[in-house]
């Protein structure tokens, strides 16, 4: 299942990312959206992890401060 991780701090990178849901289960991606031109963040990111690892992930990490930042966390719809 994919997870939309919102509102973070610009410093956060995809393997901070990846650390932190690291103890939920296996990370099968961890991605941060950055800007084309400047390549900066752009503030949020995805991160797949097996669908009951996410769930828990998701009710666990919602409103989560990181990196001074309260993320918002949920699934993807597709």
């Amino acid at each position: 299942m994919q997870i939309y991780i919102g509102n973070l701090s610009h410093m956060t990178t995809a393997d901070h990312l990846a650390a932190l849901f690291l103890p939920f289960g296996v990370v099968k991606l961890s991605r941060i959206a950055k800007d084309s031109t400047t390549g900066r963040s752009l503030g949020f990111g995805f991160i797949e992890l097996e669908t009951a690892s996410a769930k828990f992930a998701i009710g666990k990490l919602n409103r989560f401060l990181f990196m001074n930042s309260y993320m918002e966390v949920k699934e993807v719809a597709i």
